[in-house]
């Protein structure tokens, strides 16, 4: 293999991990208070990313986007893509982001007929 074929794969996987680490994100941009809220799956559960993700509508109409766990702690709760029917009624609890303009939730534990679904359970 040449050395310049070499750099290019290098330098490919640098990039694919600094793409992972800035979509990757921790509790740092979140208010410290916890913050619940209910409404109805607008967006399914998504396991693909560095997170899972869903979408709510709360009862203003105002859609939220929901930050959970990494793909396999998500699923390691039960949280699966096929567990929740889109139009569900659900609620959460979490950190709400400290931009009041971002309707954006890092949460913890996710609540839907009457079964918890903790992501983050050391954090409850």
């Amino acid at each position: 293999m040449s050395r310049r074929m070499i750099a290019a794969l290098g330098a490919a996987g640098v990039a694919l991990v600094a793409q992972q680490a800035l979509a990757h994100h921790g509790w740092g941009g979140q208010l410290r208070e916890p913050f619940e809220l209910s409404g109805t799956l607008h967006k399914g559960i998504s396991l693909a990313g560095p997170h899972a993700t869903m979408q709510i509508e709360d009862a203003d109409g105002q859609v939220w986007d929901i930050t959970l766990a990494p793909p396999g702690r998500t699923s390691g709760a039960g949280l699966t893509e096929d567990v929740i029917p889109v139009g569900a009624q659900v609620s959460i609890v979490g950190n709400r982001n400290a931009d009041m303009d971002r309707h954006e939730v890092k949460t913890m534990r996710v609540t839907h007929d009457g079964r918890n679904y903790d992501v983050y359970p050391r954090r409850l």
